[in-house]
C-alpha cells in the first residue's frame, strides 16, 4: 500500500433516527446494570441486553445507548455498543468530536484524547 494513502477506519456511529446516543459509564451498579451519563446531559440507568452480556463494561468506558421507548425513556436505556480507546480517538475526527469532548471529564482527557 502506498504511504500517501490513508487507512480507512470503519466506526459504529450512533443512529439518531433510532434514538441512539453516546454515553459515558459512570459506574457499575451490579448485575447487568450501569449508570451512564448520556450526551443529552441526562444520567440513565442502563442495562446490558442478552446479546451483549459477554462484553465487559467498566466505569469510564464510552458506549452507545438507546433509551427505552415508551417505558421510562428519561431514566432507562440499553447499552448497544462499547467503544475501545483507540476507536474513541477516531471518533474525534467525525461530527461527534464536540459531543465526545463534552462527555468525557477533564481528568479523563489524557486517557482517551492523547
Amino acid at each position: 500500500m502506498p504511504e500517501d494513502e490513508e487507512k480507512k477506519v470503519r466506526i459504529r456511529l450512533p443512529n439518531k433516527e433510532n434514538g441512539e446516543m453516546l454515553g459515558l459509564v459512570l459506574r457499575r451498579l451490579g448485575g447487568l446494570w450501569l449508570e451512564v451519563k448520556c450526551s443529552d446531559d441526562k444520567i440513565r440507568k442502563a442495562r446490558i441486553p442478552g446479546s451483549r452480556r459477554r462484553i465487559r463494561v467498566y466505569g469510564g468506558d464510552v458506549v452507545i445507548v438507546k433509551p427505552w421507548y415508551g417505558l421510562q425513556p428519561e431514566t432507562r436505556a440499553d447499552v448497544i455498543w462499547k467503544y475501545r480507546k483507540h476507536r474513541v480517538r477516531h471518533l474525534l475526527d467525525t461530527q461527534y468530536e464536540q459531543a465526545i469532548r463534552e462527555l468525557i471529564p477533564e481528568d479523563m482527557h489524557s486517557k482517551y484524547l492523547s
